[in-house]
């Protein structure tokens, strides 16, 4: 009797497992599925040889982020729209603001105990840098500037 214990549970657990797995791979499929439309539409549009690194930015609207090297070895950050009504857009990465000088003025403008994340989007200024932070109070803050000149954008806070 115990043997059939151990077999039904195993049998069980097997099956949960499973079950899990597929649905994490089918509630996963639409954001590569997007991310894998995003990453050829800048290979193509802005000739882009080496993706680097691509991600999904949720802002006012959604943009699939692809940073990556041209042929010339220069480093571009590009901006895809979601929806077909955008267009899409690219900046060269040495004409923007680096992460250290945002996370400079950050520090300057709060005392963050502890950065979540830092990742550039798109809004409706133009590129921003997305600072996700936690400050003294252990409360999350959104801090905003704009990638083209360093411009505080916006800050949210106590979230």
């Amino acid at each position: 009797m115990k043997k059939w214990a151990i077999i039904i549970t195993s049998l069980i657990a097997v099956c949960t497992i499973t079950f899990c797995v597929t649905v994490y791979s089918v509630a996963r499929q639409p954001l590569h599925a997007e991310l894998e439309r995003g990453e050829a539409k800048a290979k193509e549009e802005f000739q882009i040889q080496t993706i680097e690194t691509s991600y999904i930015y949720n802002g006012t609207q959604s943009y699939t982020v692809v940073i990556g090297k041209t042929a010339d070895e220069e480093s571009v950050v590009s901006f895809i729209p979601a929806s077909d009504e955008g267009e899409a857009q690219t900046r060269k990465v040495q004409d923007g603001i680096s992460k250290e000088e945002v996370y400079s003025m950050l520090q300057e403008d709060d005392n963050p105990t502890k950065i979540m994340s830092a990742s550039i989007g798109y809004e409706s200024v133009g590129p921003v840098w997305e600072i996700i932070y936690l400050d003294e109070e252990k409360t999350l803050n959104y801090y905003y500037v704009s990638f083209d000149d360093g411009e505080w954008w916006r800050t949210i806070r106590n979230l």
